[in-house]
């Protein structure tokens, strides 16, 4: 059984390769932009977002963890998570969806160079340090998980459009299998919001601790 999921999983990935790269180079050309953003920043709004950094790093590092806290902020994140992926699952149906996946894909990489980029400018090694607890963590399940949707999202649109020509793709066995897939995404984005909510905010604390010192 085993080996059965591996030679699978070998030949999907051989199949998509062009695909993945594809996607990839997406994400990252979305990260290049994020971090070059932070460069375009007026004084005054970077001087504002810093404040806020600064609020919220002082309230992180003096907090009780609540688990009502918890509760809600997990329910928030899942939400959040399951959003992306139906979305995404959604625009494969649509011949017209490839492009609106790319950008959440760009989008999701943009958050992230973003982000990065603006806590190194401000606090160089400690913020670098921050950024990878915060932003690791989850991103480490959470991006793998998207790229995959995006990717199977896209490569299901074309086959809606090769069979808008006369293909004699099996629509029924291929709708059921990107929803399968879909789903599978789904829960590793789960396992994603468990890490962001219980698991990153442990390290977040201890590093933001070091920050307002």
């Amino acid at each position: 059984m085993l080996k059965l999921l591996r030679r699978n999983a070998a030949d999907y990935v051989r199949a998509n390769i062009v695909a993945y790269f594809f996607m990839i180079l997406i994400f990252v050309i979305g990260i290049a932009i994020g971090a070059m953003a932070v460069k375009t920043l007026p004084d005054e709004q970077k001087a504002e977002l810093v404040g806020y950094l600064r609020i919220f790093f002082q309230g992180l590092a003096e907090r009780s963890d609540g688990i009502g806290d918890s509760q809600s902020l997990l329910t928030n994140v899942i939400v959040n998570n399951i959003k992306i992926i139906g979305v995404m699952w959604l625009l494969g149906f649509t011949i017209v969806g490839i492009p609106f996946v790319l950008f959440m894909v760009c989008l999701r990489g943009f958050v992230i160079g973003f982000t990065v980029g603006f806590l190194v400018n401000e606090y160089v090694m400690k913020g670098l340090l921050f950024a990878i607890v915060s932003v690791l963590p989850h991103n480490f399940l959470a991006v793998p998980a998207i790229l995959a949707t995006g990717v199977s999202a896209t490569t299901f649109s074309l086959m809606l459009v090769r069979r808008k020509n006369k293909s004699k793709d099996n629509l029924f066995y291929n709708s059921l299998a990107y929803s399968a897939f879909c789903l599978t995404m789904l829960i590793v984005m789960l396992g994603a919001a468990l890490v962001e909510v219980y698991v990153s905010p442990v390290f977040m604390k201890t590093v933001a601790q070091m920050i307002v010192k």
